[in-house]
């Protein structure tokens, strides 16, 4: 029984992808292969090593620890096409636009500053209105969760707990709420013998999108203590690499978990939409 649910799940996630522009395909399948290709190239190459180059009066870092700036700026550009992609696609799931805006801030920050703490802090807003998404918590709900958020920050600096700390508490205890709620509207709809095909589709790719992006922060923890020297330095050369080969991913799976009215589709009839 479980096998044939299983395979339901997956059949209808076949046809809503064969129902996505071709462009929009091609174009996540070509930023994800690219920066796959091009990062194992580099960190063999320049394994940890950092290159500069002079232009004039400028001095500009073109690969930073194994990284060449061009794979940096490729995967950026995946994500901001996935808020695109979202707000094209879901005009009207203005939460998941805000959700994906707050990623793409975190991200931006995050390029120039790896270990920001604002950066940090924007993505605990991103998944706190994620699961605003799937636990439909009301708007006062944020501001108790926002206050909450700051006496946790304020009391850890009484404590002399570093601030980056407690921050990363928050955010794992956010990321494991949406793993949780997800999960459970998964099995939901999968139980569910009226379940509509955008249920089915928006649901498991919110689960696995979920899943993939508690991977990729794993990766990133573990190249945070990498960069701080609390763990040998080597290890973030790796972290990097494999955070973001499961955080593109979870990001697209996730621009498509919306179950609000799509404004296109090549085959309306076969994935059907709640307004």
């Amino acid at each position: 029984m479980k096998s044939k649910k299983n395979q339901f799940c997956l059949t209808k996630l076949l046809e809503y992808a064969a129902s996505i522009d071709l462009i929009w395909l091609v174009i996540w399948g070509t930023i994800f292969v690219s920066f796959v290709v091009l990062d194992s190239i580099f960190q063999s190459a320049y394994p940890g090593r950092d290159v500069f180059y002079d232009f004039g009066n400028f001095r500009v870092q073109v690969v930073g620890n194994g990284t060449f700036i061009g794979v940096t700026m490729l995967k950026y550009i995946g994500i901001v096409l996935s808020f695109i992609y979202a707000k094209r696609k879901f005009p009207k799931d203005h939460v998941l636009q805000i959700a994906l805006g707050f990623t793409l801030l975190a991200d931006t920050i995050l390029t120039f500053d790896q270990v920001s703490k604002l950066g940090v802090l924007a993505f605990c807003f991103a998944q706190y209105f994620h699961i605003a998404r799937f636990a439909k918590i009301k708007p006062k709900y944020f501001i108790m969760w926002t206050l909450f958020m700051f006496l946790l920050l304020i009391s850890g600096r009484i404590m002399k707990i570093e601030s980056m700390f407690v921050l990363a508490f928050i955010y794992a205890i956010s990321l494991s709420m949406n793993i949780i709620l997800t999960r459970q509207w998964w099995k939901r709809v999968k139980n569910k013998k009226d379940a509509s095909d955008r249920e089915v589709v928006a649901s498991t790719c919110a689960m696995a999108g979920f899943i993939l992006f508690a991977m990729c922060d794993t990766n990133v923890a573990l190249s945070y203590l990498s960069v701080t020297g609390a763990i040998p330095f080597f290890i973030a050369r790796y972290a990097n690499f494999f955070a973001w080969l499961f955080y593109y991913p979870s990001q697209v799976l996730i621009s498509n978990s919306s179950v609000i009215t799509e404004v296109r589709s090549k085959n309306p009839k076969n994935i059907s939409t709640h307004k």
